[in-house]
């Protein structure tokens, strides 16, 4: 059936049109005029709209690419629906990293927005009736944070079935349930009955292509299910579910030494690392896991205050199964996390 067109930014679409817009933001104390690009795929056959977004915090360099990446690798031809790619969700965000918004505060909790608010509320008054609204799924692509290195993964809310299944579809190795309570943004995509997957992976401010490449092909298998692209074999691990996810503080300051890596299993009281004094005491403090589980998170820099993220854990039911499967996906991956 042919595609109706579409009305984005005061603008019309019409089927096998891409178009790059520039939706005004809310201005700055200097009145320089800031904008944010979307690019719009109206496929020529109707079907479901895919908003794709980036950068809320202003250091999610890899989705920023991947988002730029699914609009050059399809065609208006080949898609049925509608694809809205927004590389830079928060552009004030990635031009003065790393303050995030003029006020207190982060995007997502200013969601859905308030036309007459704060900057950020008004920022997310836009995004979510300029953009939002159109949706009907939702793509979230994130990183970790500086020094931060995730192992790809996706997060959804277990209570949507929808939502479930398109995070397996997705093919990432794993999938890790949250929960909408305290997260704006989510609380609103959940109203506008769009579901909404979370990407996540490698680290904030870095271009890591296995994560990256990983995304653009995930996003493509979701299209595939929602039948907005052709359908083809996919044949990948299937993912597990991870119950939940904590980090492990470091109890001091000093050097750390990694003795782990992304997707191992470690047993509760092992040996992850150590910390020493980075002047040549000679004192290196055993870092010890606090419970068994996987390692889906790492803090890259040797420099460690007391306090901070080092290590971030992931605990499942079955975990002969997990390392199973992490160990086949990675087999498939040009660089493997596990070493």
């Amino acid at each position: 059936m042919k595609n109706n067109k579409i009305n984005i930014c005061d603008a019309i679409v019409y089927p096998g049109e891409t178009a790059n817009f520039a939706l005004p933001l809310p201005e700055q104390y200097s009145c320089a005029p800031l904008y944010m690009p979307i690019k719009v795929m109206h496929g020529e056959k109707k079907g479901p709209c895919l908003v794709i977004f980036s950068v809320l915090k202003g250091n999610e360099l890899n989705g920023l690419e991947i988002a730029n990446r699914i609009i050059k690798s399809v065609n208006p031809s080949q898609i049925s629906g509608t694809i809205i790619a927004i590389p830079v969700l928060n552009v004030y965000g990635l031009i003065h990293y790393p303050s995030t918004l003029p006020t207190k505060g982060d995007l997502a909790s200013c969601f859905p927005g308030n036309e007459k608010g704060s900057y950020g509320e008004r920022l997310a008054f836009l995004i979510t009736n300029e953009i939002l609204k159109k949706a009907d799924y939702c793509i979230e692509l994130q990183t970790g944070g500086i020094n931060h290195n995730i192992l790809p993964q996706i997060y959804c809310n277990f209570a949507d079935k929808k939502a479930i299944e398109l995070a397996k579809i997705f093919r990432a190795p794993i999938v890790t349930n949250v929960k909408i309570d305290g997260n704006r943004l989510r609380q609103t995509t959940e109203e506008l009955q769009a579901p909404l997957l979370v990407y996540q992976a490698g680290e904030a401010m870095r271009f890591d292509e296995n994560a990256i490449t990983l995304g653009v092909n995930g996003i493509k298998n979701v299209m595939r299910a929602i039948d907005m692209l052709s359908k083809e074999p996919i044949q990948e691990v299937v993912p597990i579910f991870s119950r939940e996810e904590d980090w492990i503080l470091a109890h001091k300051g000093g050097i750390l030494h990694t003795s782990v890596s992304l997707g191992q299993v470690i047993e509760e009281g092992e040996i992850i690392g150590t910390i020493s004094d980075p002047f040549g005491a000679d004192i290196n403090e055993p870092i010890k896991s606090p419970q068994k589980g996987i390692v889906v998170g790492v803090n890259t820099s040797p420099l460690i205050h007391e306090g901070l993220p080092i290590f971030k854990l992931a605990s499942f039911l079955n975990y002969e199964k997990a390392e199973t499967v992490i160990e086949a996906w990675d087999k498939k991956q040009p660089d493997s996390y596990i070493h």
